[in-house]
């Protein structure tokens, strides 16, 4: 079965109705291009990118059927985290967005939200040069400060760690510069990689800003009183979409 034209409807006015500096496709072909090294990717296990490894499979899986979930909603932005450190939030970000971005017609932004300790740009192999806390608080403008790592994959990495990220994430200006950024590039699928729920209240602080949630458990590090702790966070305030399991114990076990 073929899933490459897979699409979800974004509200976007039509390219040629929107003066040039407002098209969806200027702001896509003027980012500047991030130099994506296909073996760091291997190296990190990044399997998506170039579907080398069987695994990839998986994560077209998943890919699909968040699609489909998000299109029966209407939803596009979701949050990706852990009950705790060591689960593989990041690992499992960067492959779904890898996934999402093989398909054409499908935008996808991924951004480093785990602003304690970012890690994004270093498992892609990739050398952040500004703040997140700067970008998130309206002083960068979008087109400077996103790289392109594939013609629809957009990224927004984090140069240094912050310690009042729960704040921060509770500001309006966060639901303002998220916003332009969804409009600004027309943006079908947004993918947050969130710090841990159970570490600080960033998650929690966060979900306002996002449609649901993604939940990574690893194998071997993840608890079933954990799962049900975060369950029970989020109970009410926002849907998990699914609780993934990353088994973490070696490389070929995905």
């Amino acid at each position: 079965m073929k899933h490459e034209h897979t699409k979800i409807e974004a509200d976007c006015e039509p390219a040629d109705s929107l003066p040039a500096l407002q098209d969806p496709e200027v702001f896509w072909n003027n980012l500047s291009v991030a130099a994506v090294d296909d073996a760091v990717l291997a190296q990190n296990h990044i399997i998506s990118a170039s579907r080398s490894h069987p695994a990839h499979a998986a994560f077209d899986m998943l890919r699909t059927r968040m699609l489909q979930a998000l299109n029966e909603h209407g939803w596009s932005r979701v949050a990706v985290t852990a009950p705790t450190r060591g689960c593989g939030s990041s690992f499992v970000s960067a492959n779904l967005a890898f996934a999402l971005a093989r398909l054409n017609s499908v935008r996808t932004v991924l951004l480093d939200l785990d602003l304690r300790a970012p890690s994004l740009d270093k498992t892609l192999g990739l050398t952040a040069h500004d703040t997140m806390a700067d970008y998130l608080s309206g002083v960068i403008a979008p087109e400077n400060f996103l790289v392109k790592a594939a013609p629809n994959l957009a990224l927004a990495l984090n140069d240094r760690p912050e310690d009042n990220s729960a704040e921060l994430f509770q500001t309006e200006m966060i639901t303002s510069v998220l916003e332009e950024l969804e409009e600004t590039l027309c943006a079908d699928v947004m993918l947050f990689d969130m710090p841990p729920a159970l570490e600080f209240d960033d998650v929690l602080g966060f979900l306002p800003n996002v449609d649901a949630v993604l939940l990574v458990a690893g194998g071997g590090v993840s608890t079933a009183e954990e799962l049900e702790k975060v369950e029970r966070i989020f109970s009410g305030v926002k849907p998990i979409l699914g609780v993934l399991l990353n088994k973490a114990e070696g490389p070929t076990a995905y």
